[in-house]
């Protein structure tokens, strides 16, 4: 025999070696003149009988839940006598043979089935069932073949999905797959794990969270052992996701752990699923569980969210709810995950990179780092203005132009990372949604006043409290690298706004109303045209027009900024002509924010987002 060159070899070996031999001697027995025997002494013998076999190599591995087909190619000695003139005559001679077998596979072989066999020639793979696998008896599978992996265990178990959107009943599949899930106990005491599958029948070490002690549970085979914290500190669909996880442990790799049983005769109670997996390096080898658990945990998604299926039901609701992917907004993008996160009872997580694997790059505008209990970089609105107000980096950041509010996200003001549209609308770039860590400012989490004395006066110890929304803070310590960069692009290039073409226009010996009117005129504005943007009366379009000696009121200014999208530096330019400026007034600042954050928006937006402070909107056809 030779030495086993990796698993499956082994496995032959171990259990298979006879009952290939004996189908071996049995086909050349009882077919002597089928050998090879151009290069024999013997042509005509009148008996062949096998005398030794190696395994040489094997291809075409493929499995099918619990069974493995494979071709196994052997070296044979045979012995081939013939009765002569002279005597019996005995010659030796070496012949390849490829077998085609189908073993049946549980914690033991179960049966092996010589299919065919025939000598063996270097001929092309054949097409075969199942799923091919590596040697060590891994599935082979690329990024490319996941959805069609997914599509071919929902073909299985659940074909429903794969022809219109609907919520896949994964507790339904495992137990039509004969698994049993067990919940109500923690894998660890420190949520490390979010759930295992059982490949034998055992006892597993489970741990009291009261108690704070470990015990042993009786566990069959096929049991899934879905940690509790899961779903009290996540979601139920984490937990779904979980069972799915597990559910394809079971479908595709339990053969692999049947193998190594069997030729290690050791026994393998469970795989865990951990919450963070690392993987290896680019050039770096994968570990057998590597590849198992990326391929588990790239599966278990699309098990529940078919691409075909769910691309028809994300453009629904894009349908339904006028949605555009180039004006969607990060706030309307969170409340369309989580509608499509009910739907399919996954998390919205999993939603938005489902939605991103699947063609809805703008999906990237409200993925937030998958731990955002230390930075995060959406913010809100009003906790966007709220932190502009209250903190001095930050604002002098946003009002030196190296970065604007967009998306939901402060952004590096640079045309990589954003551009605009013709109606004057910004947006991230597809380099910028690419990446995102790069040339967005990063916050930290900071507990509200509220919540900070929710926390010193609680006495609720067994039940989670109502969940009070933290505040968003940011500190530049944290954001060296975006900042250094932020500034060194502005140092580059000259000043990049939409609004480029105001920036060359000379202040000196102009009035406020005569820059104004060299602005209208750089914009090629009509009359009507203004006083749509703006909401003011005509009677400011002719003031510009005939540059009137009075000046004009500061917040007919910031109203002209605001309703033609003026950068800061023209809008400040503009106030100093007419004897006014910002002050740290909070209507002012709030004003502010209007035109350093909000560029883009229209008037009607902008005094949306002042009312609901309390402030006066602005233009209503003011006349001042």
């Amino acid at each position: 025999m030779n030495t086993p060159k990796n698993e499956i070899e082994q496995f032959i070996y171990t259990v298979c070696y006879q009952s290939i031999w004996e189908a071996v001697y049995r086909h050349i027995y009882q077919h002597p003149y089928t050998l090879d025997l151009s290069h024999s002494r013997i042509k005509y013998p009148d008996s062949a009988v096998l005398e030794d076999m190696i395994v040489e190599f094997t291809r075409n591995i493929n499995i099918d839940e619990d069974t493995l087909n494979f071709d196994v190619i052997v070296s044979c000695t045979i012995d081939l006598t013939a009765d002569g003139t002279f005597g019996v005559a005995n010659h030796d001679i070496s012949q390849w043979f490829i077998l085609s077998c189908s073993a049946t596979i549980t914690n033991k072989l179960e049966s092996l089935i010589v299919l065919s066999i025939a000598p063996f020639k270097f001929l092309k793979h054949l097409a075969t069932n199942g799923i091919a696998v590596e040697k060590n008896i891994i599935p082979i599978l690329y990024k490319k073949d996941l959805d069609n992996e997914a599509s071919s265990f929902l073909k299985k178990y659940y074909p429903e999905a794969l022809e219109q959107p609907l919520p896949v009943p994964i507790k339904k599949i495992a137990e039509n797959l004969g698994l049993e899930i067990i919940q109500g106990h923690c894998i660890t005491d420190n949520f490390s794990i979010f759930g295992q599958i059982c490949f034998s029948e055992g006892t597993i070490n489970v741990y009291d969270l009261f108690k704070c002690t470990n015990y042993d549970i009786p566990v069959k085979r096929g049991s899934i052992i879905i940690d509790a914290s899961t779903f009290y500190e996540r979601n139920l669909g984490c937990v779904n996701n979980t069972i799915a996880h597990e559910i394809y442990h079971w479908y595709r790799h339990r053969i692999y752990v049947s193998i190594k049983q069997i030729i290690h005769k050791k026994k393998v109670i469970a795989c865990r699923c951990p919450t963070d997996t690392a993987y290896p390096q680019k050039f770096e080898t994968w570990s057998d569980e590597q590849q198992m658990e990326w391929q588990a945990n790239k599966l278990a998604p699309r098990i529940l969210m078919p691409l075909k299926t769910f691309c028809i039901k994300v453009n629904e609701l894009y349908k339904l709810n006028g949605y555009s992917s180039l004006t969607i907004t990060a706030e309307e993008l969170i409340i369309l995950a989580t509608e499509l996160s009910t739907f399919y009872s996954v998390s919205r997580q999993s939603v938005l990179i489902r939605m991103l694997e699947t063609g809805f790059k703008e999906a990237a505008l409200a993925l937030q780092p998958i731990d955002t209990r230390t930075t995060h970089s959406l913010v809100d609105l009003h906790g966007a203005f709220s932190e502009y107000r209250n903190n001095s980096e930050l604002k002098e950041l946003v009002n030196n132009n190296l970065f604007k509010y967009v998306a939901g996200y402060f952004v590096i003001n640079d045309s990589r990372y954003i551009e605009i549209s013709p109606s004057g609308k910004p947006s991230l770039t597809d380099y910028a949604l690419s990446n995102m860590q790069e040339c967005t400012l990063q916050f930290s989490w900071q507990l509200s006043e509220q919540q900070r004395f929710h926390e010193q006066h609680s006495t609720d110890i067994l039940y989670r409290a109502k969940e009070i929304p933290q505040e968003s803070k940011f500190t530049s310590k944290n954001n060296v690298a975006v900042i250094n960069l932020s500034e060194k692009l502005q140092q580059k290039r000259i000043e990049f706004e939409r609004q480029n073409a105001e920036y060359k226009l000379s202040a000196t010996n102009k009035s406020c109303w005569q820059l104004i009117y060299e602005i209208i005129q750089a914009r090629g504005l009509s009359k009507s045209h203004f006083c749509t943007l703006t909401d003011l009366d005509d009677i400011n379009y002719r003031r510009a027009e005939k540059n009137e000696r009075t000046k004009p009121a500061f917040r007919t200014i910031v109203t002209i900024a605001c309703g033609l999208n003026l950068g800061i530096n023209t809008t400040e330019t503009l106030l100093m002509l007419a004897g006014h400026a910002f002050d740290e007034s909070d209507e002012h600042q709030a004003l502010k924010f209007c035109v350093t954050s909000l560029m883009g928006s229209s008037i009607e937006e902008k005094n949306a987002f002042l009312a609901s402070y309390g402030y006066e909107p602005l233009g209503s056809k003011q006349r001042k």
